[in-house]
């Protein structure tokens, strides 16, 4: 997988197997308009996702609500944030 943000930070080419994890850091920007994308690869697909958007991800009237810490499982229909309540994650 492959982050960007805005195409301004590139976090490069990050390969992680099953269950493995990888984390990262970063602020909102003051015009909330931080996004960061990433590439997902399979041996038969590829998929592109805004694994983070500030409109989504760090917006109190968003449909997933504000998420402090987002942690995400990456499945090849489709990427789902987990929640920390343990209820149903959201898949998009």
């Amino acid at each position: 997988m492959a982050f960007s943000k805005n195409h301004k930070e590139d976090k490069g080419v990050i390969s992680l197997g099953p269950g493995d994890s990888f984390d990262f850091r970063f602020r909102v920007n003051l015009r909330k308009t931080t996004v960061y994308t990433c590439n997902f690869a399979w041996p038969a697909n590829t998929a592109t996702f805004d694994i983070f958007r500030a409109d989504r991800d760090d917006n109190p009237r968003s449909k997933v609500g504000v998420c402090s810490e987002c942690i995400w499982s990456i499945y090849e229909p489709a990427p789902c944030r987990d929640r920390r309540d343990e209820g149903q994650p959201n898949c998009f």
